[in-house]
């Protein structure tokens, strides 16, 4: 009886969605117009001068996006325990509320994070980001939950 009743409701919503499909169909409608007016020539319009926007953003990329400051080396992410063992030593930490300069951009380090100013350009590496000073180099590091990305610059 289940049988027949399940072949039943099938037949019902097939024959449904053919007539459904059917309905909904786009018509075969056909749009034609004539041109009207008169054409100019020779006649130009100037482009609209073009407005300098801000370039905004955050990640980990941020440094990376900015090659005319920094010029990135190497990058490796994983997990935490695999990276560990390649984390700069904590003594080389820059102290939050150093402001760097490297070319044009300015970079503010905070407690957890990162913010690159470059003109009207504002960037920021969210936490949990810190900045090393290692031979001489930066390195840049950004946890995410049991992930770790280390950049070096």
């Amino acid at each position: 009886m289940f049988r027949y009743y399940l072949i039943a409701t099938a037949i019902v919503i097939a024959i449904g969605s053919l007539v459904y499909a059917r309905r909904v169909t786009a018509p075969d409608l056909q749009i034609s117009a004539q041109p009207t007016g008169t054409p100019t020539v020779g006649t130009r319009t100037s482009a609209a001068p073009a407005t300098p926007r801000p370039f905004t953003g955050q990640g980990p990329w941020v440094l990376s996006a900015l090659p005319g400051c920094f010029d990135e080396q190497s990058r490796v992410r994983g997990p935490l325990r695999d990276l560990r063992a390649e984390l700069p030593p904590a003594a080389d930490r820059i102290t939050p509320g150093t402001v760097l300069h490297a070319g044009d951009c300015t970079v503010i380090v905070r407690a957890r994070d990162l913010w690159v100013d470059r003109g009207a350009d504002r960037l920021r590496v969210p936490p949990d980001a810190a900045l090393y000073r290692v031979a001489g180099r930066l390195t840049l590091t950004v946890r995410t939950g049991r992930t770790v990305e280390i950049r070096r610059y």
